[in-house]
């Protein structure tokens, strides 16, 4: 090995020292509490009563790799009161979930910090919402009360009726919080009714019309397939289960024509547990490379068959229009209350929908007055498909959503109009990060002579974009007169956004960055700052290292080093990308290396010369460090226009920022 060669392999050793011992070191702070967001929530046109509120952490770091656990607080008169809250992964992103308790009245905010906790926090209590299974159904309890089942194992016909009855994936029994059966299944009247489901009467599919909801027609049925997921927790519980809708006279045999997913979520939002609320969301997609078009018809989609105890002369149903069970049939409506006899006086269900729904207000189908006999008959259901056809498209997804309150005792028009305004109209939450806002940064974008990357509008756009979001002001400048011991103290960080070659033109403006990082001020590097200042050691280990040269831009595997960062923990790991794949020399073996290159997916016919000969299969792309009293950040990704437009590249931005601001620093 020659003498670089030997230089650069101690440098290495004593990165890899270092980095090991800051990691033990950054756990223990990662450990302590510290704020993430504040939360202001408002209540807008509409008066609240125990409404479920939601909010994005999307691009927050949380902490939750390191043990940490979230905890919310609502600040009432000044002081911080704990209140329950519960992290949802169900979707594309983290959503923070909780109850805005009591009442808030319009026009109101209610403000809250959300904080990452370790050791010292209070142990959480037990789950509220619970599931249990027998094998055949899942049970969805509210502190031990049983809201609804869903039987996921095919529900045989009553004796000596055909097995083409049969059926799974449907929800019975659905009970009051006084324990009431709401629900029915399998009637002598009907035996394919299945207390609350989901089936299309009338379609069509390769050329053939298949009808899955009157199962003893034998032309299609429904049965489930799978749980995918099932959530408890003190907020809400609930599952996703997928279903096929399936043709049973395809020419080659039972073919499934569309599938379906279900998720349901039953929220602990009463704390006298007077009601349940609960979510349901279907979302259907074409199984195979042919559409299907539900064709319009009268009754079919998100139905009720109510138990046998309701009647015309036992149970009333009240429309949104005003509408009632003698002339409510075919109109249309966003809630409908149905209200009958229990055990202990009256109970009911509302049935909400929400405006996102295809063709809302969906029309309704009633059982009219007389309808059945006048026996057992309240049925109902919200139908999107009752005067025009609804063709879904392979490769496409279509949700419904609807909401049911279910109760004892009675509620009015006016209660009902609440609880609709809170599902389709939920109170906005206003997100304000902690650390930056009311930060100031300067963007500096000097370029001496030589290559000047052309993204650098863009990414001067991109950043003032995350100030508009996140609350802090963005400067931007390529004059190096602004570098000067009194101007650098308006800013809580500077970002050398691909800077290049030469660019600072006297000593004094060198002193003054040299005297703002002295005096705590922070740096972020993007891509080619690192090709800054080549011949000034100083700026080396303040960026971590120096330019020396990149492989051709191309796709290659990032790998995360680091997954508890800001700039880091939200990143898939390897994070595949299009970039250049710089290599730095006279590296700072004081920085924390957060990203690298697998190195074995980079494309480049020098690399065994250097730094494959010295550094092996990884090359690090992304660090940071504490730097003369400053902190500082840097990333060599972000060549191409197109990155200052990517949300996750911008986010491992936002994160490098966020740290270099705040140093993660704990209250």
């Amino acid at each position: 090995m020659n003498k670089i060669g030997r230089s650069l392999f101690n440098v290495l050793s004593s990165l890899i020292i270092s980095c090991f011992f800051t990691l033990a070191l950054g756990s223990s702070l990662w450990g302590q509490s510290r704020e993430i967001a504040h939360f202001t929530v408002k209540a807008g046109d509409h008066h609240r009563m125990n409404t479920p509120v939601g909010v994005s952490l999307e691009g927050m770091s949380l902490g939750l790799q390191t043990g940490q656990e979230l905890q919310l607080y609502e600040v009432v008169d000044g002081k911080e009161v704990a209140i329950a809250s519960q992290l949802d992964e169900s979707g594309d992103e983290k959503r923070l979930r909780w109850i805005l308790g009591g009442e808030t009245p319009r026009g109101r905010n209610r403000n809250y910090i959300l904080k990452s906790e370790g050791e010292g926090r209070a142990p959480s209590p037990a789950d509220s919402v619970q599931i249990s299974d027998d094998g055949m159904s899942l049970t969805l309890n509210v502190d031990d009360q049983k809201v609804l089942s869903y039987r996921y194992v095919p529900k045989p016909p009553p004796d000596g009726v055909s097995d083409l009855y049969a059926r799974s994936g449907y929800i019975h029994p659905l009970w009051t919080p006084e324990g009431e059966v709401l629900t029915r299944i399998q009637p002598s009247d009907h035996y394919h009714h299945y207390g609350i489901w989901n089936p299309w009467t009338k379609t069509s599919f390769e050329g053939r019309e298949i009808d899955f909801w009157n199962l003893g027609d034998g032309e299609g049925t429904v049965r489930h397939k799978a749980l995918t997921q099932t959530t408890e927790g003190d907020i809400y519980g609930g599952f996703r289960a997928f279903l096929n809708h399936i043709d049973l006279r395809a020419p080659s045999g039972e073919k499934v024509a569309l599938n379906e997913s279900w998720e349901i979520k039953a929220w602990n939002a009463d704390p006298e547990q007077d009601i349940w609320l609960i979510d349901f969301i279907s979302t259907l997609n074409p199984a195979a490379d042919s559409p299907v078009t539900i064709k319009a018809y009268r009754y079919q989609g998100f139905s009720l068959r109510a138990t046998e105890k309701w009647n015309d002369e036992t149970a009333v149903l009240l429309t949104s229009a005003g509408k009632n069970k003698s002339n409510g049939n075919g109109t249309r409506a966003r809630w409908t209350d149905i209200n009958g006899v229990s055990e202990g006086g009256t109970s009911g269900i509302l049935f909400m929908t929400h405006p996102g729904n295809q063709n809302f207000p969906e029309q309704l189908r009633i059982w009219p007055t007389g309808a059945n006999g006048g026996e057992g008959n309240v049925y109902f259901n919200f139908n999107p498909v009752q005067e025009q056809d609804w063709t879904l498209w392979p490769g496409n997804s279509y949700s419904l959503k609807y909401r049911m309150m279910v109760y004892d005792g009675k509620i009015d028009s006016v209660d009902a109009e609440r609880y609709w305004q809170d599902f389709a109209n939920p109170p906005e939450v206003e997100v304000q990060p902690t650390g930056l806002a009311g930060s100031r940064v300067l963007v500096y974008t000097r370029n001496g002579e030589g290559y000047v990357h052309k993204n650098i509008p863009n990414s001067i756009e991109a950043i003032r974009k995350l100030g508009r979001k996140h609350g802090f002001a963005v400067d931007a400048s390529e004059d190096p007169s602004d570098f000067t011991e009194e101007n650098l103290k308006k800013y809580d960080a500077l970002i050398f956004s691909n800077t290049n070659n030469d660019i600072f033109n006297t000593k004094a403006q060198e002193k003054a960055l040299q005297k703002y990082m002295e005096s705590g001020g922070n740096f972020v590097g993007i891509h080619s700052a690192s090709g800054s200042e080549r011949d000034w050691p100083w700026f080396w280990s303040l960026v971590g290292g120096t330019f020396y040269r990149h492989a051709p831009f191309q796709e290659f595997s990032v790998e995360v080093t680091e997954n508890d960062h800001p700039s880091t923990s939200f990143l898939t790991d390897p994070w595949v990308r299009e970039d250049e794949c710089y290599y730095l020399k006279q590296l700072n073996p004081e920085v924390q290396v957060l990203l690298h290159a697998d190195m074995s997916t980079v494309e480049d016919d020098q690399k065994g010369d250097y730094p494959g000969e010295v550094f092996g299969d990884t090359f690090p792309l992304a660090w940071y460090h504490e730097f003369e009293g400053g902190r500082s950040w840097y990333t060599s990704l972000g060549h191409s226009i197109e990155d200052y437009d990517d949300p996750v590249f911008m986010n491992h931005v936002l994160g490098g920022i966020q740290w270099a601001v705040t140093g993660g620093s704990f209250k």
